[in-house]
C-alpha cells in the first residue's frame, strides 16, 4: 500500500499531462516529438512547423542533420517520456532501435510511437515515409514526397554518370557497404559498380588496407572523413599509405548528413554523388 501511495501522484501528475495534451491538439495535426536524428528529418520535411513539439539533440547539427538550419528556432530534448506526457506530444519519431523502455512506456499512456527501421532500398524508404506521412496527418504529403523522389531517380539512372565504374565506399575508419545496403543503393542507381560486392562481401563490411593497396577502385566514394567528431575510428583513414594512395585515386566525398540515415534523404546522397562524378576531371575525359 506504501508504495501505491508513493507512485499515484507521479501518475495523476501524467494523467494531468495527457489531458492538456489531448486538450492542445489542434487542426493541423497531431503533436509530434522525434527523438532521433532520422526523425528529425522526416518531422521537419512532412510536418507543419507549429506541429513539432520537440526535436533531437541533434537536430541543428550540421554534419549529423540535413536539414539542420529548418531546425532552428524548434525545442531540441532529449528523449524522455516524462518530458514528452508533459509537453502534450501526441506522436513521437523514434529509431526501431530507440529505448525501447521509453518508447513501451509512451504507448502505454496512449502516444503513438512510429518506429523509423533501417530500410536499405528506396521502394522500402517510400513505404517509410509514406507511413510517417499518415501518422503526421498528412499523407498527401508523403504522395509528393516519393513522387518527386521516383522522378529524380529516374532522372540519375538514365544519366548513370559512374558508366560501369568500380567503386568503393569507405568511411574514416576503414567502414564499408556492399551489396544489400542503402549506400549500394546510392552507387547502383548512379551506374556504379560496387567493388566491395564484386570482392565477394554482403551488407555492412569493413575494408582492410592491404586490399585497398594491392586492388585500388577506379574511385573512392567518401563521407565522414571531415567529421569533427574526433570518437569515431580514424586509423584507416589516417595511414600514410592509404593517403597516399587516395590522393592519386579520383574521390567523390558524398556529404555524411545526406545518408546518416536511410530515408527521403538518401535522394540527396545519391544527387551529391552525381553532382561529384560529373565534377572528377578524370572521369569526364574517360566516361563513356
Amino acid at each position: 500500500m506504501r508504495r501505491l501511495t508513493r507512485w499515484l501522484p507521479g501518475a495523476l501528475l501524467v494523467m494531468a499531462a495527457l489531458a492538456v495534451g489531448t486538450a492542445q491538439a489542434h487542426a493541423a495535426g497531431p503533436r509530434v516529438a522525434s527523438a532521433t536524428v532520422c526523425g528529425d528529418q522526416h518531422a521537419l520535411a512532412l510536418a507543419d512547423p507549429d506541429q513539432i513539439v520537440a526535436l533531437s539533440p541533434q537536430a541543428e547539427t550540421r554534419w549529423l542533420s540535413l536539414l539542420a538550419d529548418r531546425a532552428r528556432g524548434h525545442r531540441l530534448l532529449r528523449p524522455s517520456a516524462e518530458a514528452y506526457l508533459t509537453l502534450g506530444v501526441d506522436v513521437v519519431l523514434a529509431n526501431a532501435w530507440s529505448d525501447h523502455k521509453t518508447m513501451d512506456l509512451l504507448e502505454r499512456f496512449g502516444v503513438r510511437v512510429v518506429r523509423i527501421p533501417l530500410v536499405e532500398s528506396f521502394a522500402e524508404i517510400e513505404k517509410v515515409t509514406q507511413s510517417v506521412a499518415d501518422a503526421l496527418g498528412h499523407p498527401e504529403r508523403g504522395h509528393a514526397l516519393n513522387a518527386a523522389i521516383r522522378a529524380r531517380l529516374a532522372a540519375l539512372r538514365a544519366e548513370a554518370a559512374g558508366g560501369g565504374r568500380r567503386a568503393l565506399y569507405l568511411r574514416p575508419g576503414g567502414g564499408s557497404a556492399a551489396a544489400g545496403t542503402f549506400v549500394n543503393a546510392v552507387m547502383a542507381v548512379n551506374g556504379l559498380t560496387n567493388q566491395a560486392t564484386a570482392d565477394g562481401r554482403t551488407g555492412w563490411t569493413s575494408y582492410d588496407l592491404e586490399r585497398f593497396l594491392l586492388a585500388p577502385p577506379d574511385l573512392l566514394v567518401t563521407s565522414f572523413f571531415d567529421s569533427p567528431d574526433r570518437s569515431l575510428l580514424r586509423a584507416f583513414g589516417q595511414h600514410p599509405a592509404f593517403t597516399r594512395r587516395a590522393a592519386v585515386t579520383p574521390a567523390v566525398e558524398v556529404p555524411g548528413q545526406s545518408w546518416v540515415c536511410s530515408g527521403w534523404i538518401l535522394m540527396e546522397a545519391a544527387e551529391a554523388l552525381a553532382a561529384g562524378l560529373r565534377r572528377s576531371p578524370i572521369l569526364s575525359a574517360t566516361g563513356p
